[in-house]
């Protein structure tokens, strides 16, 4: 069967908690098309889940330059440079997609939306979640 994931990467902690708040919202939408939602704790969960799927989007926060809330779409090949701008999984984000790239997933599959935070303690707000919510089901 065919489905899109969406995963969200994040940890319990302020601004990184994004991806999973994300995919909390989305649990609750009526979404357009078969999905797989899943939170990861870690970017190398992505791999295998990238590999089974037919599509991928994955959400993270960007400690960026700002402003808060500016949300960054980025393709497989945008990821190495902007590994350092990626939230505390920027290396592991782009070696799970790397890996999963090598391994045959091709390149026009993934899509990641990452949502500059400026910082880690940032506290989430309604309106990141909400825009990025909007924004998956654009894509979708």
């Amino acid at each position: 069967m065919s489905f899109t994931l969406i995963a969200g990467i994040g940890s319990p902690h302020c601004a990184d908690r994004l991806g999973w708040a994300v995919i909390e919202a989305l649990q609750a939408e009526a979404l357009p098309v078969p999905v797989k939602l899943v939170a990861c704790s870690l970017p190398t969960e992505l791999t295998p889940l990238l590999l089974d799927a037919s599509r991928a989007i994955v959400i993270d926060a960007l400690l960026g330059g700002g402003p808060a809330g500016t949300i960054h779409q980025l393709r497989t090949e945008d990821l190495p440079q902007a590994a350092l701008r990626l939230s505390s999984h920027g290396v592991g984000l782009v070696d799970a997609v790397l890996l999963a790239s090598a391994l045959g997933m091709p390149a026009d599959r993934l899509c990641v939306l990452a949502l500059d935070v400026v910082h880690h303690d940032a506290p989430i707000q309604p309106e990141w979640v909400e825009a990025l919510v909007r924004r998956v089901r654009a894509l979708l």
